[in-house]
């Protein structure tokens, strides 16, 4: 895929390595604005009609929209916009769009500023106003619909703005952010806080007659223009002004310097395991995710749930979405692995010691405990990962109705849980899987044997978890050349056998993802799962499984649906069941032993 740079944070523009794209008319402009502020998302047809026609769209809008769409392929490089049956979305690759670049420096230099590092603050602050060339958008201004979308981003640069001139006043550079904050304040007049700033910044500078004038000036524009009086806070440092309050002199401590400690009454909590070093693929669906955590359209918590079947590289995927975004969440990142700490009972207290809360202080029951947490994150900037969910019930405590925190959950089943986005994830691509598999045995390796690389790939079948294996493999064993694993994962009878490497194996991810329906749990579910495994049967009706079961059909289907919900099984076409291919062959292992022996395997 070529270098392209899509901007909105000025007017519309893209630019490749060979210049800048024309977008051709305005409608077509309208139609990719309304795409990039929604990245990874289908835009419904309905709302981007609105976008291009307002209320009174013409007979023909969904073939002109339709039109619009194919001419933007036309002139965009790869394979961009796709067609939905809903509508429309763009896929974009990291760092692609300068407000995604714009939104993760801003995180960095307010996680800055929050920690009191106010040098570092303006450094990043800075930085990702360097990325703003004017208003969101700033060509389709005009466009009402558009409006609603821009306003939210908008507000982000502004913000960001009054944050960095902030940060520049408590460092003491007073005189140099007057004119700035001059200039402003008559851009944005109804705004109160640069009206604080300059007047601070003035009666700094040793005019405190032009901080009160400046004073004047605000109170004069909102009763002009709101019939208001200045705020409380603004009213007060007026006061200060007049009384020549001595802390208005006061600016910030050193800085932190860079590789210097600082330290705080409670450390904040940096909790996510490193990420995984061969992560490849998923451009869409981290673009996805990352527009949804660092985006200003939701307010109150946002929350994602990730799920797909055991191996599939949920935790991975969910990982290197924290750490891209976690320096926009400065209250700390918060990891919990639910599958090995236990019941979820157990997480609010432990949560609440990360986050600094006295022991003494956690209440000993669950759901006062759960409260108390909501109470803490509902006013905390902070990010949650909750990797191995398996029940709703046990997650919706934990979530606040309000607030900035943020919460990201792994899963293998789909979960309940009111106004999380619901991500499914796949195979890898042969191509992705060729990329895990060069970032742990080598590109170099992988490279010169790409025959042998493809039958390896293929082998694993898009599976991340049994690539990541096979190339562990290959690190672990530099001497062997990669046709010598492609041989070994041939034979499909010994194929779990060889992915497996340090005490991991595929066999025992998928016997962990079995046991929910081992030892007598659900019968007719363990007994279904391996009747897919079984020849003649890798793509199976419910009819079929009920005779085979003797099980009447509604109960037939409910047993193969929880192998679906479960990760296990997955659906065909015209109402069929199957099972991945590697996950066959662990059913066909299971069909073959004895009861004992399958109880032991699945424990």
């Amino acid at each position: 895929m070529s270098s392209i740079e899509f901007r909105v944070l000025g007017r519309l523009e893209v630019h490749t390595e060979g210049g800048t794209i024309a977008l051709g008319s305005a409608k077509q402009r309208s139609l990719l604005a309304a795409l990039l502020l929604h990245p990874g998302r289908t835009v419904p047809i309905r709302r981007l009609i609105q976008t291009l026609w307002g209320d009174e769209p013409p007979l023909s809008a969904v073939a002109n929209l339709r039109t619009y769409a194919n001419r933007l392929r036309g002139v965009l490089p790869g394979e961009r916009i796709s067609g939905r049956a809903s509508g429309y979305e763009i896929q974009l690759c990291q760092g692609e769009l300068d407000l995604h670049v714009f939104a993760e420096r801003a995180g960095t230099g307010r996680a800055a500023f929050a920690r009191g590092d106010h040098s570092a603050a303006v450094r990043h602050l800075g930085a990702a106003l360097s990325a703003c060339r004017g208003a969101v958008l700033e060509d389709l201004a005009d466009n009402e619909a558009l409006a609603g979308s821009i306003a939210p981003v908008e507000e982000l640069r502004l913000s960001v703005a009054e944050d960095h001139l902030d940060a520049r006043l408590r460092l003491g550079e007073h005189r140099e952010v007057i004119a700035p904050l001059r200039e402003f304040v008559a851009e944005h007049p109804l705004r109160e806080r640069p009206w604080a700033h300059l007047m601070t910044a003035l009666y700094r500078s040793g005019d405190p007659a032009g901080a009160l004038a400046v004073y004047t000036d605000c109170r004069r524009v909102l009763a002009d223009r709101l019939g208001l009086e200045p705020s409380p806070d603004l009213a007060r440092l007026h006061r200060a002004v007049l009384d020549r309050d001595p802390g208005l002199t006061a600016v910030s401590p050193v800085a932190v310097t860079a590789g210097q400690a600082r330290t705080s009454e409670t450390a904040v909590p940096q909790e996510l395991p490193v990420r995984c070093r061969s992560f490849a693929g998923r451009a869409g669906v981290v673009a996805r995710l990352t527009s949804l955590l660092v985006g200003t359209e939701q307010s109150g918590p946002k929350a994602a749930v990730v799920h797909g079947p055991c191996g599939i590289g949920k935790t991975a995927l969910v990982l290197e979405v924290a750490h891209r975004v976690g320096a926009r969440f400065p209250g700390g990142q918060l990891y919990v692995d639910l599958s090995v700490d236990g019941p979820a009972s157990r997480v609010p207290p432990r949560l609440l010691r990360h986050l600094g809360v006295a022991t003494s202080d956690i209440p000993w029951t669950p759901d006062e405990a759960a409260a108390v947490l909501r109470s803490q994150l509902a006013h905390r900037a902070v990010l949650l990962v909750l990797d191995g969910a398996t029940e709703s019930a046990a997650l919706r405590p934990l979530i606040p109705a309000r607030g900035p925190c943020a919460v990201l959950i792994t899963s293998r089943s789909p979960l309940m849980l009111d106004g999380a986005e619901h991500v499914a994830l796949g195979r890898l691509s042969d191509e992705d899987g060729l990329a895990v598999l060069a970032g742990l045995a080598g590109r170099a390796k992988v490279d010169a044997d790409p025959g042998a690389a493809a039958e390896i790939v293929r082998h694993c079948h898009g599976i991340p978890a049994a690539l990541r294996i096979a190339g562990t493999i290959l690190a672990n064993r530099p001497t062997r050349p990669l046709s010598w694993l492609a041989h070994r994962l041939a034979p499909e009878e010994s194929r779990l056998d060889e992915l497996g490497f340090g005490g991991e194996s595929l066999r025992a991810l998928y016997s962990s993802a079995f046991r929910p329906i081992a030892a007598g749990e659900d019968p007719l579910a363990a007994a279904a799962f391996r009747l897919l495994g079984r020849p003649g049967f890798e793509v199976c009706r419910t009819d079929q499984a009920a005779a085979i079961l003797d099980a009447c059909p509604m109960k037939a289907e409910a047993a193969l649906d929880r192998l679906v919900d479960l990760g296990l099984a997955e659906w065909g076409e015209e109402d069929t069941y199957r099972l991945p291919p590697l996950m066959r062959l662990f059913s066909a292992e299971l069909g073959a032993l004895v009861p004992a022996q399958r109880t032991a395997l699945s424990w």
